[in-house]
């Protein structure tokens, strides 16, 4: 897994680079919403990104188009999608490969770092689908749903 701070620097380098490669403007929105999200530890929904930045003023219609085009390029991914609200982060070639834990109260995801599945396993997974349904992995995204923290205590 990278660092936080190798792949925070990395992205702030590379994803104003390939909107411009790719033919798209660096908007000020655009700028800013990978701004916030090189600074965010943990994914987040359209909403947060725009409370960050009420500072900068841009508006909601464009941080979503921001955040729509950045998915579209394979900059930004979906992380989740729990509680109704799609949570979004830096693609995998900036934060290395990892997992989720998704609090079913509230809704927090939070990094797992790193592949939680051993090469041998994920191996006979691979094995058994390709045999089973003649369907070739490629990848894989595992979350774990429980609760968190804060709302635990909460419940004590």
């Amino acid at each position: 897994m990278l660092s936080a701070s190798a792949g925070a620097a990395r992205a702030r380098r590379t994803i104003p680079d390939e909107i411009a490669r790719r033919g798209f403007r660096i908007t000020g929105p655009r700028r800013a919403v990978v701004d916030v999200l090189v600074q965010q530890a943990a994914p987040m929904a359209v909403a947060e990104i725009h409370t960050k930045l009420r500072a900068r003023r841009a508006n909601l219609v464009s941080v979503y188009r921001a955040v729509n085009l950045l998915c579209e390029l394979g900059l930004l991914r979906v992380a989740d999608t729990s509680k109704g609200t799609q949570r979004f982060e830096l693609a995998e070639q900036f934060t290395g490969h990892h997992h989720h834990l998704v609090c079913q109260e509230c809704g927090r995801v939070e990094d797992l770092d790193g592949c939680l599945l051993e090469a041998e396993v994920l191996d006979a997974v691979r094995q058994r689908v390709r045999r089973s349904r003649s369907f070739r992995l490629t990848g894989h995204d595992l979350k774990l749903f429980g609760i968190c923290r804060r709302c635990d205590s909460r419940r004590s």
